[in-house]
């Protein structure tokens, strides 16, 4: 897969969960609960999270630093509730901004990566690379939120 292959299936997963989220009323993605525990705003915020810090690793490689293999210290669920945590206090409109301007510096990040080279490796821009999951992980979330929408009717 080539890298534009790779940035391409992260724009359509971002599309996707850009549908999902359209013309849901402020209540509905505050405050009715979508998967689990989480309101449509805590994914949001989830994923926002996860698109800075997987920047913050690229701009850390991307100068030469030490990655490593974890960007977080604490276990993942732990994580991903702080994150979303920190985020319910802040103004929708800035949950929602910020969910924009993560992925557009993300993509920016990846944009000037060369094609030869995959940040945080292993290899390529296909499955083996270590930031595949980025082009399924606003899927993931998108689904969860169009099944809730089915639910409802």
């Amino acid at each position: 897969m080539s890298k534009a292959d790779f940035l391409g299936r992260m724009r359509t997963a971002r599309q996707a969960l850009e549908t999902a989220i359209a013309g849901l009323t402020e209540d509905q993605l505050a405050r009715e609960i979508v998967a689990g525990e989480w309101t449509t705003r805590d994914i949001v915020a989830h994923i926002t999270a996860w698109d800075t810090i997987t920047l913050e690793g690229i701009q850390r490689a991307a100068r030469g630093e030490r990655v490593g293999d974890a960007f977080i210290m604490e276990g993942v669920d732990a994580w991903n509730i702080a994150r979303a945590d920190e985020r319910r206090s802040a103004p929708l409109a800035d949950v929602l901004s910020e969910l924009a301007a993560s992925r557009t510096a993300l993509l920016a990040a990846l944009e000037r990566w060369p094609e030869d080279h995959v940040p945080l490796g292993p290899a390529g821009w296909d499955e083996t690379a270590r930031l595949w999951w980025l082009t399924e992980h606003d899927d993931e979330h998108a689904r969860d939120i169009a099944a809730w929408r089915t639910r409802l009717g």
